[in-house]
């Protein structure tokens, strides 16, 4: 019998074809005794043994070895009522899995990183970086364990590695919120079923909504450690940013010109700034604000620029922070301005020669910026009206009317004009831009005004018949005034409105007759630009210098004709001012209707997603609302000039030359509005804030990732020591001992040894002729 037949051979007898492979095998047990009942056994059974042969006779051998056979067999009986069985084991490794998520939300845009080569990165190429610095590490931890990727933002994504690579390519658009606590949840909840050693945590911390608190107790009972990794600048700076810019397009040449700017706070940004205007060309400063520390999210000031050049010029408003700013590019904004040396065209009405007018007149004669032409109508036919082109009536025509920028109506009687003239009045303040400063007389102004065309320039209702206040008062000018630039006296010592004007010790600063405006009788678009200072009804100062729009167009109402009277304190100066800076206003206006043929203007320059744009085309150039169709194709285009989307603009059945439209906005950016119709080629721009509270508040929350790792017994890793990262890691593999059971009670060699333990004991018996 060769080897290998015999191998067969014990292989049948002790059923070894049977059992499974192995790592290691040994005998074992179904239902095995414990020591006791063994003990108790074997000498019950030794007992019985030597009981059952107490009185055989013959040799000694046969009188010990019968004993000894029968303790075999009944020992072999209790070794088969055990269940004996070979057993294979074998250990079974289960890998865990490591978990790496990496913040995508709009904050991780923010540049706040320091110590990269002397620059600010941004959060995401921080967070690239130090992936790129333990790629080596999470190569070799891939080849033990299984790496799963994941994004998040408002929710959790999963990302896979291209092929050879180790980390996958964040490339995607970063989201506009953040959820933390909810993409943890996610992100296990479709990893279940495979031990997760730990969860690591790229993040700045910044978590938007409840949803922290709310997953906070599952995440916990998950039982899985979380290590974060705080990304950004851990000192909170803060931003400042500038939002919008409203400046006039055309401007006089040694105008003041007004630069109102809206600047934004955001975060824990509540330190002084300086607000600078600038010539872009040379840096030659033009003006300067300081705005204190606070709290307000939005802070409106205006600056002046004084322009001593012709042409066009480029400004640029300079946000100039006390303290460290997180983003610098929003800082700074450029503004192009059409520069005129061309002198202001002021036609001046008056009835009376009061004294108002004659202060008034001479001011328009010897101001140099200003084209006047003076018509007195309480003067004779041989008197010689005044002014730089004198008059001897009022405009008839259209193009008479045009011909002025400014219109002064003083105390005048509205039937000195026909009703033509008041139609043709109201037309060149409403298409052509022309402005109408009205000073308030107590004889015609307002009160003859009532049943005229004209009546609708007022920036209030009837009636028209306004008593006088009745007692001296002082003037003050009103934020609005601030916000567009006018009345902003020189006094020598200060730029804003001199303390000799609000001061009632003084009296020559008291205005002496005023009319009296209901502020609830003001039209829907109307502004205060001066009020009174102490005297006061329901609670509100009265308004005395009233500004409203009027088409393209502007009026404003002087309720006072004593402005003369602050030239006992200060001479012509401080009227001076007074009266220019509101005809330079009227007169901007006037230019830039009259560069216009059409007005194409949305509800709002600035605009947050998912707000509803009004969008509003107002034809002016007559030859043009007739060729044009009912409805108009409105692109809008991005800063690169691509279209991104489009909406239609239809005319308004009520009012032939003007179209409106709307477009809601969904994505945050600067847009332009453009129109091209073949008759007219015309653009607006807008810009749209994304209102997240991602943008409202980019600063990290670090304290945040420390609560979580705290809180699921993780760990919280510095960027500076992210070598230290991976012998964090807990080992969470499972290894499982597989054992495979083959019974042997019914293998041939315990059949053949009961059989030989049998017959031996037969023989035996037989032998010494026993029952």
């Amino acid at each position: 019998m060769d080897r290998i037949q015999l191998d067969l051979m014990i292989d049948w007898l002790f059923k070894l074809d049977s059992v499974p492979q192995g790592e290691s095998i040994s005998i074992g047990w179904l239902h095995p005794w414990p020591f006791w009942t063994w003990m108790a056994t074997t000498i019950a059974i030794g007992i019985f043994s030597i009981w059952c042969y107490r009185r055989s006779s013959g040799n000694r051998f046969w009188r010990f070895f019968l004993p000894l056979n029968r303790f075999l067999i009944l020992i072999l009986v209790a070794l088969l009522l055990n269940g004996p069985v070979i057993e294979s084991s074998r250990q079974k490794r289960t890998s865990d899995q490591i978990i790496i998520m990496v913040d995508r939300s709009g904050s991780m845009d923010t540049m706040d990183v320091e110590g990269y080569e002397s620059n600010r990165i941004s959060r995401k190429d921080q967070t690239s970086r130090i992936l790129d610095e333990i790629e080596d590490d999470l190569r070799k931890m891939s080849d033990q364990r299984t790496v799963r990727w994941f994004g998040f933002h408002g929710h959790v994504y999963e990302k896979s590695t291209q092929e050879n690579a180790t980390t996958p390519v964040f490339d995607e658009k970063l989201g506009r919120n953040t959820r933390i606590g909810y993409s943890i949840d996610q992100a296990l909840s479709v990893t279940t079923g495979v031990p997760t050693s730990s969860i690591i945590l790229l993040s700045d911390g910044r978590s938007h909504g409840n949803t922290d608190q709310q997953f906070t107790s599952k995440i916990r009972s998950r039982g899985v450690p979380i290590i974060t990794i705080p990304i950004g600048s851990p000192d909170a700076a803060g931003d400042l940013g500038i939002n919008q810019i409203v400046a006039p397009q055309i401007a006089f040449t040694d105008d003041r010109v007004p630069i109102r700017v809206s600047i934004s706070r955001r975060g824990s940004m509540k330190g002084g700034f300086d607000l600078v205007l600038m010539d872009r060309e040379d840096g030659r400063e033009l003006d300067r604000l300081h705005i204190d520390q606070g709290d307000a999210p939005v802070v409106d000031r205006t600056l002046l620029g004084i322009p001593d050049e012709e042409g066009s010029v480029t400004w640029r408003v300079v946000i100039e922070p006390e303290g460290d700013d997180l983003v610098v590019d929003n800082n700074t904004m450029d503004i192009d301005i059409k520069l005129l040396e061309d002198p202001l065209r002021v036609l001046y009405v008056e009835g009376v020669p009061r004294w108002e007018y004659r202060y008034l007149k001479n001011l328009l004669l010897r101001e140099e910026s200003i084209e006047s032409s003076i018509m007195l109508l309480s003067a004779d036919r041989s008197f010689a009206q005044e002014g730089d082109r004198p008059i001897s009536r009022l405009p008839v025509t259209s193009e008479e009317f045009n011909e002025f920028d400014v219109i002064i109506i003083g105390d005048v009687p509205a039937g000195v004009m026909s009703p033509d003239q008041h139609h043709l009045l109201r037309e060149a303040v409403a298409s052509g831009g022309t402005g109408v400063l009205w000073i308030a007389g107590e004889e015609s102004t307002p009160r003859t005004w009532s049943d005229s065309k004209s009546a609708s320039l007022l920036p209030f209702t009837q009636p028209f018949d306004l008593p006088a206040i009745g007692s001296p008062v002082q003037m003050k000018p009103t934020d609005e005034a601030k916000r567009i630039g006018v009345l902003r006296l020189n006094d020598g010592d200060s730029i804003e409105w001199p303390e000799e004007l609000t001061n009632e010790k003084i009296e020559w600063s008291k205005i002496q007759w005023v009319q009296w405006i209901q502020r609830d009788r003001l039209k829907p678009t109307s502004s205060v630009l001066a009020e009174t200072v102490r005297f006061q009804n329901q609670d509100e100062n009265i308004p005395i210098v009233v500004d409203s729009r009027f088409g393209l167009g502007r009026s404003i109402y002087v309720a006072t004709d004593d402005i003369w009277r602050w030239r006992y304190g200060r001479g012509e100066r401080l009227g001076e001012q007074f009266w220019i800076q509101l005809i330079r206003l009227l007169g901007r206006s006037s230019l830039s209707g009259n560069e216009s043929i059409a007005e194409f203007t949305p509800s709002s320059r600035q605009v947050s997603t998912g707000q509803l744009v009004r969008i509003r085309l107002k034809v002016i150039d007559e030859s043009l609302v007739s060729n044009m169709g009912d409805s108009l194709i409105v692109s809008i285009e991005d800063q690169n000039g691509k279209q991104v989307s489009e909406t239609v603009v239809q005319r308004d059945r009520s009012d032939m030359d003007t179209w409106n439209g709307s477009w809601i906005a969904t994505e945050p950016g600067e847009f332009v509005f453009h129109i091209d119709s073949g008759e007219l080629d015309i653009r607006t721009d807008i810009r749209v804030e994304d209102s997240s509270m991602e943008y409202r508040n980019p600063e990290v929350d670090h304290t945040s990732l420390e609560q979580l790792a705290r809180i699921t017994n993780g760990h919280i890793v510095d960027p500076r020591d992210i070598d230290n990262l991976f012998d964090l890691i807990p080992d969470r593999s499972i290894t499982e001992i597989d054992v495979q059971k083959t019974t042997l009670w019914d293998a041939p060699f315990i059949f053949m040894l009961a059989m030989i333990l049998l017959l031996v004991e037969w023989i035996g018996r037989r032998l010494h002729r026993m029952a």
